[in-house]
């Protein structure tokens, strides 16, 4: 024979779910409702040109610095110390190395990078640079000319970087213009 022990406070009380609905309810339109005031306040605040909902100047100079010139890159400190350079200028080092060697045109670079140190916002040291590049229809060794790029954007990162990161090529297209 088995015995079943009943939990009286288990089991659904009718008049529970009702009040539980209503408490639902009432909470869902009190959200609501404070929804609705606050972006109220923040209407008539942003109408009355208050600072406190205007963006500030100091943070959109920020956000539009990021965005022009992308974001900070970490470089091997110098004898005076620590630096870092924006994206924009380490892309227009490699798009003018890349652009240096006859037969060939710079598409595209992108970065792998090293952890940053623990506590920055910019990115780590790149340590391998990958280029997409365009070769002139008349190359004769598309591995050669790879090779020439590999060498020239390595040597334009050690001569002014002082920096050896690993250089992959990827040649993406051809062109026949001048």
């Amino acid at each position: 024979m088995s015995s079943t022990t009943r939990i009286p406070h288990a089991e659904p009380q009718p008049t529970q779910s009702a009040q539980s609905y209503e408490l639902d309810e009432a909470s869902t339109r009190e959200y609501l409702r404070l929804i609705a005031s606050l972006h109220k306040t923040w209407d008539t605040l942003e109408a009355q040109s208050s600072t406190s909902v205007m963006p500030q100047r100091h943070i959109m100079d920020a956000v539009l610095a990021e965005t022009r010139h992308g974001a900070q890159v970490e470089m091997p400190p110098t004898d005076l110390g620590p630096y870092s350079m924006s994206e924009f200028s380490l892309r227009a080092l490699v798009r003018r190395s890349v652009d240096s060697v006859p037969g060939a045109r710079a598409l595209k670079s992108s970065f792998k990078h090293a952890p940053a140190p623990e506590g920055q916002r910019e990115l780590g040291i790149p340590d391998t640079i990958f280029c997409r590049i365009s070769a002139h229809v008349t190359t004769s060794s598309l591995p050669q000319l790879a090779q020439q790029v590999r060498d020239a954007v390595r040597q334009a990162c050690y001569e002014n970087l002082e920096l050896s990161p690993t250089v992959n090529i990827h040649i993406e297209d051809l062109h026949d213009d001048d």
